[in-house]
């Protein structure tokens, strides 16, 4: 059976634009981006980021895990976050969507909230261990379907396009989307581009969400059924922005000229 058909939410609206790519592709500059341009155009949009949920669930579980390490007081703050993260690694789904209902870990407009407050992405999501504990996290099921239900009823409640950018979206979250893309780069310019990972980390992490049984990351040799596959290397975010708007206008005929 596809991932698609364990689906529990419609897809009722359809203007979605789905970007996938590794580690500093430069998708959700790529969506912020065009985000901007929209809505300058007076056109309704929302930018939703399928990794920051993955970044919340991550969080909860490191927050978690950290009281549980042993001799956490003589140790100095990165031994903790990671072996804090090797308990993460032994969560199994169900402790992981317990800590998501505790600690209320929910969608409104598109942005994470925590708790009941607007997640920072600075401070929070993209905080010491976070975006190694999100690849981890995003390995069990059960904790994808839950994040693909959140997203489709987001683009539901929507009236207006949705930008959304992750690591399998064109073929789990929104294999229905009418514009799937595929943004890639080699690890020597992304470990220019990121500030959070090394380029052993980043070929690491890519490697290993190529490798997953659910949701893998697409290799652009093989990107799946109708997606676009863009090399943004050599590109700016502008020329890459203005790429996909014509590739929107395109399919969307009632969007304003460039």
């Amino acid at each position: 059976m596809s991932e698609y058909h364990r689906m529990n939410v419609e897809l009722n609206n359809l203007r979605v634009v789905a970007v996938d790519g590794g580690t500093a592709t430069g998708k959700g500059r790529l969506i912020d981006e065009l985000a901007q341009l929209l809505r300058l155009k007076g056109t309704p949009v929302i930018h939703i980021s399928t990794g920051s949920i993955y970044r919340a669930v991550a969080l909860v579980a490191i927050e978690d895990a950290s009281e549980k390490v042993m001799g956490r007081a003589d140790m100095a703050p990165p031994d903790i976050i990671k072996a804090a993260l090797k308990l993460v690694r032994e969560m199994t789904a169900d402790k992981l969507l317990d800590l998501v209902h505790t600690r209320q870990i929910e969608m409104h407009g598109g942005q994470v909230w925590i708790d009941g407050t607007l997640a920072s992405v600075d401070d929070q999501l993209k905080g010491p261990g976070v975006g190694t504990g999100a690849s981890i996290v995003s390995v069990p099921l059960p904790v994808r379907d839950w994040v693909s239900d959140i997203v489709r009823r987001q683009i539901n409640e929507f009236d207006g396009f949705a930008l959304i950018d992750g690591r399998d979206i064109g073929h789990t979250v929104v294999p229905d989307a009418p514009l799937k893309l595929l943004l890639t780069v080699a690890p020597e310019v992304a470990a220019e581009r990121s500030r959070e990972h090394t380029i052993e980390e980043i070929i690491d992490r890519d490697s290993r969400d190529r490798a997953k049984q659910h949701g893998a990351l697409k290799h652009p040799d093989d990107p799946g059924e109708g997606v676009l596959v863009l090399a943004t290397d050599t590109h700016t975010p502008e020329s890459v922005r203005d790429h996909v708007y014509a590739l929107m206008q395109g399919i969307f005929r009632d969007l304003p000229s460039l």
